[in-house]
Order: C-alpha cells, then sequence, then structure tokens
C-alpha cells in the first residue's frame, strides 16, 4: 500500500507509481492489480496531512526488488507520505491475485466521525504519589 501526498502533482505521483512498478517488473516480478482508492482521510495527520491518495499493488516478487522500490519511495517523502509492504501466505496470495485488493468499508453514517480515544492525561485514573 502506498499512500500519496494528494497535494503533490498529479504528473509526479503518476511518476512514482510506475517507477516502483517498472522496478518490480524488471527484477522478475508481476504485478496484478493496482487498486487506485482514491484521496481518503487518514486516521492520524501524517506529516501534517489529514489525507491522502491510497493506491494498493497486488504483486509477486523477489525480495531485492521489492526492497528497491521501498528504497525509492522512502527518498521520496515529498509524493509518498507513507507505504506499507505486506507479504501473504499461499492462500491469501491467491485471493489476492484473483481479485485485488478490495476497497476498504466505512460503516458509518455520513458525517459521522471515529470515537475518540480516552487521553493519557489527568483524569484522576492511575497511581498516586506515595
Amino acid at each position: 500500500m502506498i499512500i500519496l501526498n494528494p497535494d503533490a502533482e498529479e504528473e509526479r505521483q503518476q511518476e512514482m507509481l510506475e517507477r516502483v512498478q517498472t522496478i518490480l517488473r524488471d527484477g522478475g516480478g508481476t504485478i496484478d492489480h493496482v487498486n487506485d482508492w482514491g484521496r481518503r482521510k487518514i486516521g492520524y495527520a501524517m506529516r501534517k496531512r489529514p489525507d491522502g491518495r491510497y493506491v494498493v499493488l497486488t504483486c509477486s516478487s523477489p525480495a531485492e526488488p521489492l526492497a528497491e522500490a521501498e528504497r525509492v519511495m522512502s527518498i521520496n517523502t515529498d509524493v509518498v507520505t507513507r507505504h506499507l509492504v505486506i507479504r501473504h501466505n499461499r492462500v491469501e496470495a491467491e485471493r489476492q491475485k484473483s481479485t485485488g485488493a478490495p476497497l476498504p468499508v466505512d460503516d458509518r453514517p455520513e458525517g459521522e466521525s471515529r470515537p475518540q480515544r480516552a487521553g493519557r492525561g489527568g483524569g484522576g485514573r492511575g497511581r498516586r504519589p506515595r
């Protein structure tokens, strides 16, 4: 999964996606699906950005080109906000190859935000000094 900076030029975003795919293909890998989930709100702001363009690449690749793709993405922080490589077991990999990555399900009514977690400050719960 790659989260792209939505404020970066569309041309640069596409260039990065093509570069990653080229690295994987040239290294002996195959690209099965490219699922562009579009611009979505991020669970927590990363690099002061509240949202990002999510793209999920489903591929099979040896370790070396995958490491090179990760290196390239980590260098280009103006375009790539975050990336994550997930390695599946055989059964899950076959399912992903055949269907691609499904869109996440948002079961909240329109306009409803996520519940806030309790913070760590004060609150009177915890150990008292002795």
